[in-house]
């Protein structure tokens, strides 16, 4: 006699039928609903019987538009695709393929040599587990524990990927193993923050800086941002040890210290049980109470606040380059990072981040850069 885990239930629907009650809810056409997630009627009714695959994607929009979760959707489809499978309850090779690429950037993962490139479904599977450190192809724990903690709004549909998101973070945890520094020690990482301006005067320190920072006990390296993330940085913990991960999305000196003094906010004011990590788009113009204090405790080190007030003391009816080297020399900071806080308060246009930058990658040790 089967036992309780080996019965197969006696029918397991398409998606449609609880769309379909949804829809009745609202009283909406299937027209409408298409219309709702941006899609053809056509591709609806396909998704709605099983025909098409319900992609995360798809079930983000089903999310979006039913005040669900989109792990909600994503179960629902996988249960019906597996009892199709009775045999062996396995997904078609269609199926495992779309599954991970909805998840996983794997085109941008294979030109970062984070994965090999597959010549089989089942080799691509099997190095999406190893990955993951899982044993069967289910990703509904990116929902459970890391979309939650990402609160990112797009400005447009689908311009974030939290998926990608929690791919690249699982990949900074990766990496972050590798590098060894001693026990933390946040004195002295307080007191590292009140001389941080010092460090931005001349570029050739900041790999000196770098190894400051590792002396208080922080890891930090450069992990290259992947697509549809749009991320500048990170801030979590390693065990007992912080780490601070800078993308280089923008290669420019300026936004290296901000970013940088960024994370060390995170590690110094938020990280904790109820925010084990922090990743960031500093180009967000909608930032949280969090994303506004450690914005704020940057600021504050970088000295933007003083770099303004003595460009506002000393202004005439343009603001030149020797203006802004003569305030750079005056507060201590480099001139980018004047640049970079008069852009910020809206005093010059953001063309103008490009003057006094070299490209930071340059400065910063290969041993840093993965």
């Amino acid at each position: 006699m089967p036992t309780l885990n080996e019965l197969r239930p006696f029918k397991a629907f398409p998606p449609g039928r609880f769309i379909t009650n949804r829809l009745e809810d609202r009283n909406w056409t299937q027209k409408e609903l298409a219309t709702v997630l941006g899609i053809t009627p056509i591709h609806l009714s396909q998704v709605m019987k099983g025909e098409s695959p319900l992609t995360y994607d798809m079930a983000q929009r089903l999310g979006a538009t039913f005040d669900t979760s989109a792990q909600y959707w994503s179960n629902l489809y996988l249960s019906f695709v597996q009892w199709k499978n009775e045999d062996d309850l396995a997904l078609s090779d269609t199926e495992v393929r779309s599954a991970i690429y909805e998840r996983m950037p794997v085109k941008d993962m294979v030109k970062k040599k984070w994965l090999k490139k597959s010549a089989t479904v089942k080799d691509l599977e099997k190095q999406a587990l190893t990955f993951w450190d899982i044993k069967k192809l289910d990703f509904s724990f990116i929902d459970e524990k890391f979309t939650p903690c990402l609160n990112r709004k797009s400005e447009a549909y689908n311009q974030f990927n939290a998926s990608y998101a929690a791919t690249w973070f699982q990949k900074a945890k990766q990496v972050a193993k590798a590098y060894k520094v001693p026990a933390y020690n946040k004195q002295k990482l307080i007191a590292l923050t009140a001389t941080l301006h010092d460090a931005t005067v001349d570029e050739a320190q900041i790999p000196a800086f770098i190894k400051e920072l590792n002396a208080c006990g922080v890891k930090f390296f450069v992990l290259p941002h992947l697509e549809k993330t749009y991320l500048d940085g990170a801030a979590f913990m390693d065990g007992k040890n912080p780490v601070v991960v800078y993308t280089a999305r923008y290669k420019r000196i300026d936004n290296f210290w901000f970013t940088v003094a960024h994370e060390v906010a995170h590690i110094l004011k938020h990280l904790g049980p109820d925010c084990p990590f922090v990743l960031d788009d500093l180009k967000r113009g909608d930032v949280d109470k969090l994303e506004k204090e450690a914005n704020q405790l940057a600021a504050k080190w970088l000295k933007h606040g003083e770099a303004i007030a003595w460009i506002e003391r000393n202004r005439g009816t343009y603001i030149t380059q020797a203006m802004v080297v003569e305030c750079a020399e005056a507060v201590g900071i480099h001139p980018s990072i004047v640049i970079g806080a008069m852009a910020h308060a809206e005093i010059v246009s953001f063309r103008n981040l490009h003057l006094f930058n070299s490209n930071v990658l340059e400065l910063i040790p290969k041993a840093y850069q993965q």
